[in-house]
């Protein structure tokens, strides 16, 4: 049986808010964690086994890595957050968010710190920091913006603070 009752006081909400928030970090670090490596080893596939030049490849791992990391997001991640109400439309403009903010934040950073980094360092390395460097935006565009609930009349449903 399940230890999962349901709070009697605000103190038991607040604790069980802190639990649920934390195994969102927890899942959202190895979905990243995964198309991290992903990224690295398709950057590394294309660097050394196709002769692509590094920016470049970099930018192909990083957006197959993105659109794989929206999969993993809205179904592992933030899973709570999604509905069969959830209207075909919704999950397309849910998917065109992710990218928009995925290119705007992650994508610039992770870019950026990675050709920074490859003037001085090793792609591979550059590509893992560029990659850690953008994660903490990422997560708080995600979790606020891209995976916040949507109820099925289409406004915005209110989210508590953890």
């Amino acid at each position: 049986m399940s230890d999962l009752r349901v709070p009697t006081t605000p103190r038991e909400a607040v604790a069980l808010a802190r639990s649920l928030y934390f195994n969102r970090i927890v899942r959202f670090l190895a979905v990243g964690g995964a198309c991290g490596l992903i990224q690295l080893a398709i950057l590394h596939g294309l660097v050394a086994g196709q002769g692509m030049g590094e920016r470049l490849s970099n930018l192909i791992a990083f957006i197959v890595s993105m659109e794989l990391n929206f999969v993993l997001s809205q179904f592992f991640t933030w899973r709570d957050r999604w509905s069969p109400a959830l209207r075909p439309h919704k999950f397309l403009a849910r998917l065109a968010m992710f990218n928009v903010s995925a290119a705007s934040t992650s994508g610039i950073v992770n870019q950026g710190v990675f050709n920074l980094l490859n003037l001085f360092i090793w792609y591979l390395p550059a590509a893992a920091i560029g990659i850690c460097a953008a994660a903490f935006a990422n997560f708080m565009l995600n979790d606020r913006l891209v995976f916040r609930l949507w109820s099925s009349g289409g406004a915005s449903a209110t989210i508590a603070e953890p």
